[in-house]
């Protein structure tokens, strides 16, 4: 599932991800570089506006197909803690109004912490509610790879950690 974010540093406290439930999503599988056939999930828009080549098959689909399907989050500092409040509801896809299809995949990440409409979801829904920052803006000690570092230093590394895993799609935050 591709969601899309201006925040790499918030990556560690997400909990959730948020889709429209009217709007249309593919899925679609492609050859790697590596010759090995990935799946993804976008919006159809998202998908016609990157222009994405070499499709192998893809899958059209309504947002609300996707509610309630657990995913595998990129870091699992706190998706392992068994005492983690509301865990059960945690790494799951949710309905939301605020998904839009102007930029990124119309796929939002959910970090309640960090916004307000993920802070409603996140109550909404039951969310767990994560705060990896410490208020001197430098994670927590369970982000153990940044430990200490201060968020806005640690994004490219972050950027890194997820281009080295495979992880990452694209990347367009040149700012950082």
């Amino acid at each position: 599932v591709l969601a899309w974010t201006t925040t790499p540093w918030t990556l560690p406290g997400n909990v959730a991800l948020a889709v429209g439930k009217e709007m249309e999503y593919v899925s679609y599988s492609t050859k790697n570089e590596f010759g090995r056939t990935e799946t993804y999930i976008l919006e159809r828009n998202a998908f016609n506006r990157m222009k994405i080549e070499a499709v192998v098959n893809n899958v059209l689909m309504r947002g609300k197909d996707l509610v309630g399907k657990s995913y595998k989050p990129l870091f699992d500092y706190y998706s392992k803690d068994k005492t983690l409040k509301n865990r059960e509801n945690g790494w799951k896809i949710y309905g939301a109004d605020f998904v839009t299809t102007e930029e990124g995949a119309g796929i939002v990440h959910i970090a309640p912490a960090f916004g307000e409409d993920d802070m409603n979801l996140a109550q909404k829904q039951n969310l767990p509610f994560i705060q990896h920052v410490s208020s001197d803006g430098k994670f927590k000690p369970e982000v153990k790879n940044w430990a200490g570092f201060f968020v806005k230093k640690a994004a490219p590394l972050i950027i890194q950690d997820l281009k080295e895993r495979g992880i990452l799609f694209k990347d367009e935050l040149s700012f950082y």
